[in-house]
């Protein structure tokens, strides 16, 4: 009895997860994993005018906010970086350009996928692509808080 109470109490735990939903946040979430302090993720896709490959990089901070902090791209036309504030780092790489030294807060990404752009999300050893998930169409990433049913009931419909 006192076990059967302590189980359904922890499941009451709140944590951040990371969530991804379509259509900008409406309807449930195709996408949802615990973060902490220190994780990291990427996003990948080709730039719909560009037709290059973007990879950008995220990290969760103390606060669970989404930082971005550094991007990769192999073209420096149109709707790509081109400018370099204090403290970030521009360099050329064999793939491209890489920009470092960023600290974007970002309280949430929007992100268009379609099967013919691509979108890959890269998290702890595995990748995701998004298109697969949710269609062609607006994502909403963001970090919540969730309680450890939650995350337990995705684990068990897996």
């Amino acid at each position: 009895m006192i076990l059967a109470l302590a189980l359904a109490a922890a499941g009451w735990i709140p944590f951040h997860a990371l969530e991804v939903t379509r259509a900008g946040g409406a309807g449930p979430a195709v996408f949802l994993k615990r973060v902490a302090p220190g994780d990291t993720f990427s996003l990948s896709f080709v730039h719909s005018v560009e037709k290059s490959p973007v990879t950008d990089y995220f990290r969760i901070d103390g606060d669970c906010r989404i930082i971005l902090y550094q991007t990769e791209f192999s073209s420096l036309n149109t709707g790509l970086p081109a400018v370099v504030s204090e403290g970030e780092i521009f360099e050329r790489t064999d793939r491209g350009f890489r920009l470092s030294g960023l600290s974007r807060v970002l309280p949430e990404i929007q992100l268009q996928v379609s099967k013919a752009y691509g979108g890959t999300l890269a998290m702890a050893g595995e990748e995701v692509f998004l298109p697969a998930l949710a269609g062609d169409g607006p994502l909403l990433i963001s970090v919540r808080r969730v309680f450890a049913w939650e995350l337990l009931s995705r684990v068990l419909r897996a």
